[in-house]
């Protein structure tokens, strides 16, 4: 980890390597140093530390990984694995940067871009990475090459399911997902979190057998060790279960019984949101638009009783659910309008990308061929890159019949070849 931690010093001071140790020590010398065939002087390290702008602890200490290191890490790690909701920004500022022992300083890191992530704050996620974790992932990205110490494991790997969920890259969450519930105390509050992701994660992939093992096996211990502010986190995650499997009765039962759960859980908030999402998701595909349309005025009537920032954060999700359920019933006023409002509160590519599809829509249905191919085209790649099934069907089948109204004959096979493989694979 010296190694490492050098490079990236190095780096950021613009300083070669034989700069670095000119008049200090040869350079091979100094690369089996790095190798840990030798150990660092204090005297050297003292003379690099000020060449570097650091202090000497901070290369002494960087590949420390004694008990009491271990434990710091290790502490990051458990205060930050929950949701951001139950996280003030005080809590996560009041985490220090840098440490000596680069274990703990990369699993703070680590946890703090997860956190950002969860909060969509893009400027703060972005700059984390660009001043500091790009060059660690670069370097430790592959957490099953490298051997890291436990608490440093966990944090890349919760790090790599975190950012797979948001590109909706279920076959790595899985992967990453099973790898962390290895390392994870069975039975403690992070390894039934990590069960639910790993659930959600066995539905996106369509391996419903196994999601269902997951839920039997997480549902008997949070009855056998009374966890039940569990439950209804587990109810949702089953709800998706029943969902994929076409048992819409039973999945809105789960959500009910989510709900009643409710008392119990210590985040209600964020626990409303999702079973909120469930319900309305589910009652619009299933044609239920009267009810999903009542189900978006109770959930707004609730953000009502949020702080003001809540209310904001939310706004860009009533606003799709109110195109999503405005489409189905083909009411472009309607449409036109909620598009407007989700413009206006968007602050997600997925948010922006979903009201430029609303458009495309829009323009279609007015006639307009030429606006509808360019909001397509402007959107599509994008959901390509996600995979997003429920917006690229319609897409791929507008597109085709447009190219083939427009003549465009070797356009309209492409789509509709995309289209036809869409549907297989479903």
């Amino acid at each position: 980890m010296l190694k490492e931690r050098i490079e990236f010093l190095s780096k950021r001071k613009q300083i070669s390597r034989k700069d670095l140790v000119e008049g200090l020590v040869t350079q091979a010398h100094f690369a089996n140093i790095l190798a840990d065939r030798y150990p660092l002087p204090e005297d050297l390290a003292e003379a690099i530390a000020s060449r570097l702008g650091v202090t000497p602890s901070y290369l002494l200490n960087a590949a420390a990984q004694d008990e009491e290191t271990l434990a710091r890490a290790e502490a990051v790690f458990e205060q930050m694995s929950v949701p951001a909701s139950a996280i003030s920004e005080e809590t996560v500022h009041a985490l220090e940067d840098r440490d000596d022992a680069l274990t703990v300083e990369l699993t703070t890191a680590l946890m703090k871009a997860v956190y950002y992530q969860q909060l969509n704050d893009a400027s703060a996620h972005e700059y984390i990475h660009m001043s500091y974790l790009n060059f660690y992932l670069e370097k430790y990205g592959r957490p099953d090459d490298v051997d890291l110490p436990r608490p440093l494991a966990k944090a890349l790997l919760f790090y790599k399911v975190q950012y797979y969920r948001s590109k909706l890259a279920y076959v790595d969450v899985l992967t990453h997902a099973t790898r962390l519930s290895e390392l994870a105390s069975p039975g403690s509050e992070f390894w039934l979190s990590v069960q639910n992701i790993k659930m959600e994660a066995y539905i996106q992939v369509k391996q419903y057998e196994e999601a269902k093992q997951v839920f039997d096996l997480t549902m008997r211990h949070v009855y056998d060790q009374r966890l039940f502010h569990r439950l209804s986190g587990l109810y949702v995650a089953y709800s998706g279960y029943c969902f994929a499997m076409g048992l819409v009765q039973e999945a809105l039962s789960a959500l009910t019984m989510a709900e009643a759960n409710l008392v119990y859980a210590g985040n209600q908030g964020d626990l409303v949101t999702a079973i909120a999402n469930n319900r309305i998701v589910m009652l619009t595909m299933t044609g239920g638009l009267d009810q999903a349309q009542s189900e978006i005025e109770r959930f707004e009537s609730l953000l009502q009783q949020e702080p003001e920032e809540t209310q904001q954060a939310m706004k860009p999700l009533v606003s799709v659910y109110r195109c999503e359920v405005a489409l189905a019933r083909k009411n472009w006023g309607v449409l036109a309008q909620s598009v407007d409002q989700l413009l206006n509160s968007a602050t997600t590519q997925d948010q922006q990308m979903s009201a430029t599809f609303y458009q495309s829509h829009l323009a279609l249905a007015h006639g307009d061929r030429e606006v509808f191919m360019e909001r397509a085209l402007a959107c599509l790649p994008y959901f390509e890159s996600v995979q997003h099934v429920m917006r690229l069907e319609p897409l791929y089948e507008g597109m085709a019949v447009v190219s083939e109204d427009q003549r465009k004959y070797k356009e309209a096979a492409m789509y509709y070849r995309k289209l036809v493989y869409l549907l297989r694979k479903k």
